[in-house]
């Protein structure tokens, strides 16, 4: 497929991807404004950088770079997103300290005028995002583009390896492409990005600091919580609960008290969920309606940008995606809570971390539900000095691999102020 064939596709689906992104918006807090996604919006104010994050997961991804970038005092940064759960995301965690808008469809008319109006110095797209037409219109205008915390599960490698004419010039569409890990780079690499803009700089997200506001909040749930015993299962998938259910449910009958925190990964998942516990027998309560009581088996999270402050109250943490076909999401949250973490045989998405934190002893693998609930169970059991080491090891852990988000404010801030005024500011990076 060449960039021309995609343009025509993706101009072909474009009804079909707006009646998504309406449906996508009825549960959030933040509605899709079409205008913006179609290009209708009046076009966006200039701004010095733009960063672009699909949703939830690489806005907190880009959360440390941003607070660093905007650290020495206020500039123009705007933040474009996809879904309508990572715009609410991106204003309760940073305000208005950033300009948000959401991503233009990638057709070349509509990347152009964007790109016109906005003149940023630098664009920052974050972890998987490659739009083959906005890195052409970019690269036409000079204007240098880093994928930062770029991340290639072997799944994605393989689906883009089918689309060489595509997905190649795409890549070579970037001025750097900072890797989270070696393998990731080998697969960068391996569909043709320039061995020479492609490094192993580390993953931003081991420099999310727990703020204190975070530890407020959750200090005022322990005594919601009551001494009980927490597991959250975090990030579920179709499926994933109904695997767990039988598990908890004789779990329960060792700790009478047990509460088991459920945040399904898409908000449109919360009323099956809510009718899966109903239809088990199990008592809930919505996080949105209320608070659990003594008689409370599942607390529902049906909230967005909560679920951090729970893995800071929980004795265990299950990492949803992981038992069905989905490829896991990323553990590193619960790990910077110091909470343990049990995860299933499904983390392609995060092989190379979920390898290390093993090593490291903080985290667990289970081949099913039912070694899930094992794993589950000997961390209930675990004593205080036992967590005390855990705490010790997740925090040595985390330590030894910060550093990611000072060399990319470092190259983002070179090469915008390179760039201020238009001039082109490609340049290879392997000295990084």
């Amino acid at each position: 497929m060449t960039r021309v064939v995609y343009t025509a596709l993706l101009a072909l689906l474009t009804p079909l991807l707006l009646i998504r992104h309406g449906l996508r918006s009825r549960r959030a807090s933040v509605r899709v404004r079409p205008g913006e996604v179609m290009g209708w919006a009046p076009p966006p104010e200039p701004a010095e950088i733009w960063i672009h994050a699909v949703s939830v997961g690489e806005v907190l991804a880009a959360e440390p770079l941003i607070r660093q970038l905007l650290a020495p005092g206020p500039r123009r940064i705007l933040v474009t997103t996809t879904t309508p759960t990572g715009a609410s995301m991106l204003t309760e965690r940073l305000g208005d300290r950033v300009m948000h808008r959401f991503m233009p469809l990638d057709l070349p008319w509509l990347q152009g005028r964007f790109l016109r109006a906005l003149r940023p110095q630098c664009i920052v797209v974050m972890e998987t995002e490659i739009w083959p037409n906005m890195l052409a219109a970019a690269r036409r205008m000079g204007i240098p583009v880093v994928l930062a915390n770029a991340r290639m599960s072997g799944r994605s490698a393989r689906r883009y390896a089918r689309l060489p004419r595509l997905i190649t010039p795409a890549l070579n569409g970037f001025d750097w492409i900072a890797c989270r890990n070696p393998l990731d780079r080998e697969r960068f690499v391996a569909l043709g990005a320039v061995p020479d803009r492609v490094t192993v700089n580390g993953d931003i997200k081991f420099d999310i600091r727990v703020e204190e506001t975070d530890r407020q909040e959750v200090e005022s749930l322990r005594p919601v919580v009551d001494g009980r015993p927490v597991v959250v299962l975090a990030s579920t998938h179709a499926d994933e609960e109904a695997q767990l259910l039988s598990g908890l449910r004789a779990l329960r009958t060792e700790y009478p008290r047990l509460l088991v925190v459920v945040a399904p990964r898409h908000p449109q998942r919360f009323p099956a969920v809510a009718d899966l516990l109903e239809r088990s027998g199990h008592t809930f309560v919505r996080r949105s309606e209320g608070l659990p009581d003594a008689a409370t088996h599942f607390w529902l999270l049906d909230t967005l940008g909560e679920l951090k402050r729970f893995f800071g109250l929980a004795d265990a943490a299950f990492i949803g995606g992981s038992l069905v076909s989905v490829g896991g999401h990323n553990p590193l949250e619960a790990v910077l809570w110091h909470c343990p973490v049990v995860m299933g045989p499904h983390v392609d998405n995060f092989e190379l971390l979920v390898e290390r934190m093993q090593a490291a002893n903080v985290l667990g693998r289970a081949a099913d539900a039912d070694e899930a609930i094992t794993r589950i169970r000997a961390l209930l059991v675990m004593d205080e000095p036992g967590r005390e080491a855990l705490r010790r090891r997740s925090a040595a852990f985390i330590a030894e691999h910060q550093g990611a988000t000072v060399r990319l404010v470092d190259y983002i801030n070179s090469h915008a102020a390179r760039n201020d005024g238009g001039s082109s500011g490609r340049s290879a990076v392997g000295v990084l």
